[in-house]
């Protein structure tokens, strides 16, 4: 997929992890990542599992034209657990469509982009992607293990074989979890390890790797990545994630907060769309959070996702935490 023509798109990828508006610049700044302690976790009620941010991007581009919808929300109310982004283009025979949705305990996102007059035709593309951050404060040091379900299908219909203009799709969804007394930088590594370290410099060269992930387990980092063009036309994807987290425990020199000596835990997961000149992506009914275990207990299912209560100002420096952490496995069947 052209780095071109979806560099623009790379503005709105880069600003949902970042936290930082989309700008006409083609280079955003890299994440920016705080760190928990006791005051901006003041507001993080015991053993309760938050949605502390949630994202839905779409955007398309014909000929050149930019159009988008979608916004980042750090500390969403109970109203806006559930929301969606969609937008579309039409311009002669070319078409282009995507939509990202999330829910309390689900993302989906879908992106096509044909030209059904004209198979070989050019400079159509759309991108949708979605985002999900929990959080949790927890009065035990173990580990947290959740299970993600991941279906859909990716199809390419064009005959653009060659070149950065070649038809095609593609389908990235990742889930990270903290790592034990984690830091800006073992997050980083922890991604580079995967192949995506432009998180660190965001922009189009983040976006080029989402486009090309393949799948890579690590213990705090599940990556499932596939794409379908004109020599594998169909793909049918039907996998799940699983993710694991670890805690770190917040101390403080004197008790102010609840949070003080208890254990910080945090859970991201994140779906990529993308398709580009007479290609589609379809999963947006998943990625779902199936289930949840604690230390050696049986799954349950999850559904604590209270949105956090009347945070701090101080908060928004731990938002950059969300995107990055956990363990993983997946399954592809075609």
């Amino acid at each position: 997929m052209t780095s071109l023509r979806l560099a623009t798109l790379a503005l709105s990828l880069t600003a949902a992890f970042a936290h930082l508006p989309a700008s006409a610049d083609a280079t955003l700044p890299p994440i920016s990542l705080g760190m928990p302690n006791a005051s901006n976790l003041y507001g993080l009620e015991l053993n309760q599992w938050f949605v502390a941010t949630n994202e839905a991007t779409a955007g398309t581009i014909i000929d050149g034209t930019l159009s988008q919808d979608g916004a980042w929300l750090n500390f969403p109310s109970a109203a806006q657990l559930s929301r969606s982004a969609t937008d579309s283009q039409a311009v002669n025979d070319k078409l282009a469509s995507a939509f990202a949705r999330v829910g309390p305990t689900s993302l989906g996102a879908s992106a096509s982009a044909l030209a059904p007059l004209n198979p070989t035709a050019i400079s159509s593309v759309a991108v949708g992607h979605s985002f999900m951050g929990y959080w949790a404060m927890l009065d035990q040091d173990t580990t947290v293990q959740f299970d993600l379900k991941l279906d859909g299908h990716l199809a390419t219909t064009g005959d653009r074989a060659l070149g950065a203009d070649r038809s095609g799709a593609a389908v990235t969804a990742f889930v990270v979890g903290s790592q034990a007394n984690f830091t800006a930088e073992s997050q980083y590594a922890l991604f580079k390890t995967a192949g995506l370290d432009a998180f660190e410099v965001g922009g189009d060269p983040l976006l080029q790797q989402l486009i090309a992930a393949h799948p890579s387990t690590q213990t705090h980092l599940d990556v499932f990545g596939v794409q379908s063009d004109t020599m594998s036309r169909s793909l049918d994807v039907d996998t799940t994630l699983h993710v694991s987290a670890n805690g770190t425990r917040i101390d403080c020199q004197t008790p102010i907060s609840p949070a003080c000596g208890r254990y910080f835990y945090m859970v991201g997961a994140f779906l990529f769309t993308g398709a580009q000149n007479g290609a589609a992506a379809d999963f947006s009914h998943t990625l779902d959070v199936t289930s949840i275990r604690i230390g050696n207990d049986a799954a349950q299912p999850f559904n604590a996702v209270s949105a956090v209560p009347e945070p701090a100002s101080a908060a928004m420096l731990v938002a950059g935490l969300i995107g990055l952490g956990l363990t993983t496995r997946r399954r592809l069947r075609c």
